[in-house]
């Protein structure tokens, strides 16, 4: 009986001794990393959203040459041009700053980025086209392109546009144009530029 209780004395101090040793002493007293580490400089992403939790407050980004980037934001992070993370959904383009913080990327700031117009194209504003529409494609010297998909734009078409898909475009180019070269050309779609 005292061999017994002796051996499992021994095995209580050894694991007792090995718990309090350097290497594994530091790990149980060791700050939670987040509280310990200070944020570090910004670092500036661009992508599309491939995910976004509400839950979890992340939003994943998928970035050219370095893969899938899952960043968090909170109450501080500034949204711009957008309100709510509904807004940026798959597969928005985004532009991310966030700091390191412990293990965490913390986004600061989120912004939706538009595709950027070729040279030579400006964009045109509701109001302005909303006054062509109201002079007429001879008064106001235009021709007004609904580039969605057909089924789409056989609901409704802004008055005075034709529709050519941008699938037929690509396909058969300016072939598909009905207007001549010195018409202003207005072409428009489903989601932002």
């Amino acid at each position: 009986m005292k061999q017994r209780r002796w051996s499992q004395w021994m095995a209580v101090f050894a694991v007792m001794a090995f718990c309090l040793s350097p290497g594994l002493s530091a790990g149980v007293y060791a700050e939670e990393p987040a509280a310990k580490a200070a944020p570090t400089e910004v670092v500036e992403i661009k992508g599309q959203v491939k995910a976004v939790s509400n839950k979890a407050k992340t939003v994943s980004v998928t970035v050219e040459g370095k893969g899938v980037v899952l960043v968090r934001f909170d109450d501080a992070t500034e949204f711009v041009n957008f309100k709510e993370t509904k807004e940026i959904e798959p597969p928005t383009g985004v532009l991310v700053k966030y700091k390191t913080v412990g293990p965490d990327k913390v986004a600061t700031y989120i912004k939706k980025t538009l595709v950027s117009l070729p040279v030579g194209v400006t964009e045109i504003k509701t109001e302005e086209l909303a006054e062509l529409v109201a002079k007429g494609p001879a008064a106001g010297n235009y021709c007004l392109i609904d580039s969605r998909p057909a089924k789409v734009a056989a609901a409704e078409l802004i008055p005075t546009a034709v529709s050519i898909p941008v699938t037929l475009m690509e396909e058969k180019g300016e072939k598909t144009l009905t207007c001549g070269k010195d018409k202003v050309m207005i072409f428009y779609c489903g989601g932002p530029t």
